[in-house]
């Protein structure tokens, strides 16, 4: 047990040095488990029941959410019954940790169903990505508790997502063992230089496109003085576009000190002729970050791509991106 579920020892050294929240700690016992919850989509039950026998077989005993199993629509049930679940994971001592099963839609549908003194006197990690963007971000501004960017129940258990890079420092992550340091890489991948500079702050963000839709709500990411992670999936350029000029005249762009790129899939114009009048996602992503005037670091592993790593929130960091296009990122310091 010790081996794999030291996540109360992770708890600590993310609360008190990231966040000074305090959580208590010592190593999982029996009876203490790891909470799994479908806050956004739908998943099928035997691909939750899959991804739930993974993680015994590493010695993670699990608790699931009572709607985890629900279909609603495109839903994991109600908003009421999905809010009830996260409320619950959080309120249950017994949970120490609480992974999503998957993103898709819904989460922003039920921020105002949660019971944010409740959660702030029960701090755990929620892990997850995607949709899910948007409980990290609020929760940890809200509640000052730590939020992991990391894989999630469907990262487990489909081939492409499951590779050695995100499944190790997924289980890492849960011991506490990457909590501080430079950030690991896949091999073969470097971080790259778009905009030099060096910038320190606590990283938070996510998904471009949960970030965006939360502007103008009492939701929205303020991010004073952070590190903006930003990752996206399927988007066309001019999509990117719109989302990033609509960070940039909300002040979320001015507000960080520096922007952490992560994975952008299948976001280029790949049905464009070669003559046609557009921007590709290279273009965008190059205009904004010279508009920001600020470090921009990208080649982060965090997203929808094959590999994703275990990122949490809040954790104080350092990055350097170099004039020679050499960049890296260092958590903890």
């Amino acid at each position: 047990m010790k081996k794999v579920l030291c996540i109360l020892f992770a708890l600590s050294v993310l609360c008190s040095q990231a966040l000074a929240v305090s959580c208590g700690g010592s190593p999982l016992e029996a009876g203490e488990y790891i909470g799994i919850i479908s806050p956004s989509s739908c998943m099928d039950r035997e691909e939750i029941d899959s991804g739930d026998l993974i993680l015994r077989s590493h010695d993670i005993i699990t608790k699931l959410g009572a709607s985890v199993y629900e279909v609603y629509g495109y839903l994991a049930g109600t908003d009421q019954q999905r809010a009830d679940d996260i409320n619950a994971m959080f309120r249950d001592d017994s949970v120490k940790a609480i992974i999503c099963t998957r993103g898709g839609y819904g989460a922003a549908r039920i921020l105002d169903k949660l019971d944010y003194d409740m959660i702030s006197r029960h701090p755990k990690p929620i892990i997850g990505y995607s949709d899910v963007t948007a409980l990290l971000c609020v929760l940890n501004e809200r509640c000052g508790i730590p939020t992991v960017h990391g894989p999630m129940l469907v990262s487990l258990t489909r081939d492409s997502t499951n590779t050695e890079y995100t499944r190790t420092n997924f289980l890492a992550g849960l011991n506490g063992e990457v909590i501080s340091g430079e950030i690991p890489m896949p091999e073969g991948r470097t971080l790259q230089t778009m905009i030099p500079g060096h910038a320190e702050g606590a990283v938070i963000g996510g998904n471009l496109t949960l970030i965006a839709s939360l502007v103008g709500t009492p939701y929205e990411l303020k991010a004073e003085g952070a590190l903006l992670l930003l990752e996206e999936v399927g988007e066309k350029p001019y999509r990117i576009d719109r989302m990033m000029n609509q960070l940039w005249q909300n002040g979320l762009l001015q507000r960080v000190n520096g922007i952490l790129l992560g994975d952008f899939i299948n976001c280029e114009n790949t049905d464009a002729s070669p003559d046609s009048r557009t921007f590709g996602l290279e273009d965008v992503l190059r205009y904004y970050a010279e508009l920001c005037g600020k470090p921009v670091i990208r080649g982060i592993p965090a997203g929808h791509g094959e590999d994703n790593m275990y990122l949490p929130f809040g954790v104080h960091a350092v990055m350097n991106a170099n004039e020679n296009g050499t960049a890296s990122v260092i958590l903890g310091r």
